[in-house]
């Protein structure tokens, strides 16, 4: 009988152990080598520190410690680095929490530059892959998984070979990087693969995007499929259409402009018709995009000069603008009824209440300083003005796209909000290290609308001023060491970035209506304003990612069944443990005889 009951208990231990089998998440921490740079006086010397990643059971929640304590960037580009992972790789990373740690010897710069291998560690401990730990990447993750460029490589990469690193992967563009000679007295430019493999015996390789990193990392390929863009055929019809009704609007104006008279120079007419070829020339090739922009631009060329011609006095204009804040203010009260439900419904409320904050812009700086502007400004803000207001009543057309549910409620949206301004300052201030606060000040200035927004509760508003910011920041970050030599290379290879994302997105039900405008019109630019190009492309990355931020309606679902389905398992396994020991419990007592010493009862029926 004592073997019974040994039995028993093992059975319970089993059942114990059962539980941890079944709940547990591999806790080994996978590592990774970051570099850094630390002050040393008025110098920046190069230092390694330690990435760690633990995963536990949870929800997809992040956890940050550092020895010593990093700046809040840090956190933030963390948090960032795991959603670029998980949307780009396609990752199950609802079912986990995500305790990273980052351990250094003495206190580093803080700034986004880690966050090219957080991603890459996440997706190494999602998938469980081998990995080659005597390599190392320094690079900031961007929308797209892009790695975008970081200051002190040099020091870097002697920290690497300090450390007996083999291999540092650095972004594409900046192997040329300009350092003060001592001996020279004087700043000269070195190439840094050379430099690597020269003097510290160390490989030194370029690289675009995230999945280049992994692969150097592990030899594998995990994104090998052929990008294809397809334009929607839903979003196609709409953009024909609001090309249609904007360069429809160049002839309207043509005609008011002939019924009283007026008559252009040979020069503005020459200008104009201009204007109109290159819209018809891209609406030719099908980018009916740039073909609407191209309009909406010369609209307001044609307009500003119609007022020149015309001379309307100031009475005349306090009433046009009162007429269009009317229009304005009647339309935002029609937004604040519109249902939404898609991402496609979220990125046209976006542009749309961009569009009328514009409006609201010139038609509050007309009030505030009609007393010293001249005439000729006048005009060019009710032009402006007018033009803006129309294209976002044709931009309302896109609320009938059909697309994949996701949840959009305020909460969402305030905390996507707050998100996208953290990393909008975030990149805003590693810029700034770059180039100087006083280059970066149509950034800041984006930032701050984002956040008037955001008090004001107008978090679509929000969310496009940010991710405009954090774009704008990203193109100058991106564009530092480029040059002829390399620029066009580099603009195919952001081409590719943008085409691997709508692709993405466009499999997943999430056409980025936004984010494909911008690719259109950076695609038409590229001969001729390449920086510009960068700008737009960085604005298709950010507003093709967007659906990180939201949940969908069928991924909520799944994760209300998974959290169903753990509690199931608890409950299970508790039941067995009971049962195990009730059983126990019983054959304990009947080996004892504990049933045959108790007294008998005896029941007597009275008569």
């Amino acid at each position: 009988m004592k073997r019974v009951v040994i039995c028993t208990l093992i059975l319970v231990i089993l059942i114990t152990l059962a539980s941890t089998t079944v709940l547990a998440v591999n806790t080994a921490p996978y590592h990774m080598k970051l570099l850094a740079v630390q002050e040393n006086g008025e110098t920046y010397t190069g230092s390694d520190a330690d990435l760690f990643l633990e995963l536990k059971a949870g929800s997809g929640r992040v956890f940050l410690d550092t020895f010593p304590l990093t700046k809040m960037d840090t956190q933030i580009s963390t948090r960032f680095a795991k959603e670029i992972a998980c949307k780009h790789f396609k990752l199950d990373c609802n079912n986990y929490d995500f305790i990273f740690t980052i351990k250094a010897r003495s206190n580093i710069i803080g700034g986004p530059s880690a966050g090219a291998a957080i991603a890459a560690l996440t997706t190494i401990a999602i998938l469980d892959l081998d990995y080659n730990k005597d390599i190392t990447i320094t690079g900031t993750i961007n929308s797209g998984g892009i790695i975008g460029p970081v200051g002190g490589v040099k020091e870097k990469l002697e920290a690497a070979a300090n450390v007996n690193l083999k291999k540092v992967l650095i972004a594409k563009g900046t192997s040329q990087q300009e350092t003060f000679d001592k001996e020279l007295n004087q700043t000269k430019k070195i190439n840094l693969i050379e430099f690597g493999k020269k003097d510290l015996k160390l490989d030194v390789e370029e690289v675009i995007d995230l999945d280049t990193v992994l692969f150097h990392l592990t030899g594998i390929n995990l994104n090998n499929n052929k990008v294809k863009v397809s334009e929607d055929t839903e979003y196609k019809e709409i953009m024909l259409s609001l090309q249609n009704i904007l360069c429809g609007r160049t002839e309207k104006i043509e005609e008011e402009i002939s019924q009283d008279n007026v008559i252009f120079n040979q020069n503005l007419s020459k200008e104009i018709h201009s204007r109109k070829e290159k819209a018809i020339n891209a609406s030719n090739k099908g980018d009916y995009y740039s073909a609407a922009s191209f309009c909406f631009g010369n609209n307001i060329f044609i307009k500003n000069n119609y007022y020149q011609e015309k001379i309307l006095t100031k009475a005349k204009l306090i009433n046009l603008f009162n007429i269009l804040e009317k229009k304005t203010n009647s339309l935002e009260k029609k937004l604040g009824e519109q249902e939404i439900k898609t991402i496609s419904d979220l990125q046209t409320l976006m542009v749309v209440k961009e569009r009328l904050s514009d409006v609201k812009d010139q038609i509050k700086k007309f009030d505030a300083e009609r007393g010293q502007l001249v005439l000729a400004d006048m005009y060019y803000l009710l032009a402006y003005g007018e033009e803006r207001y129309f294209s976002a009543l044709s931009w309302m057309q896109f609320f009938s796209m059909e697309g994949k549910k996701f949840k959009v409620d305020k909460d969402t949206l305030r905390d996507s909000c707050l998100q996208k301004i953290s990393e909008a300052e975030e990149r805003h201030q590693y810029a700034s290290l770059f180039i100087g606060q006083f280059n970066v000040l149509n950034i800041i200035d984006k930032i701050e609308s984002a956040k008037e927004a955001q008090i004001k509760g107008e978090f679509e508003l929000c969310l496009i001023k940010a991710a405009q910011a954090k774009a704008e920041a990203n193109a100058i970050l991106s564009s530092m060491g480029l040059s002829d030599d390399n620029i066009d290379e580099f603009i195919e290879s952001k081409i590719t970035a943008v085409e691997k994302v709508i692709s993405d997105n466009s499999a997943e039900g999430i056409f980025p209506i936004l984010g494909y405008s911008y690719y259109q019109y950076a695609n038409t630019l590229k001969k001729s304003e390449k920086y510009m190009v960068m700008i737009y492309l960085e604005y298709a990355l950010e507003m093709s990612e967007l659906s990180i931020y939201f949940p969908a309606e069928d991924e909520l679902l799944r994760k209300a069944n998974g959290t169903f389905q753990l509690k199931r398992d608890y409950l299970l396994i508790l039941v067995g443990f009971l049962i195990g020991v009730l059983v126990t419990m019983i054959i304990f007592i009947i080996e004892r005889g504990w049933f045959r010493r108790m007294p008998k009862l005896n029941f007597i029926r009275k008569k």
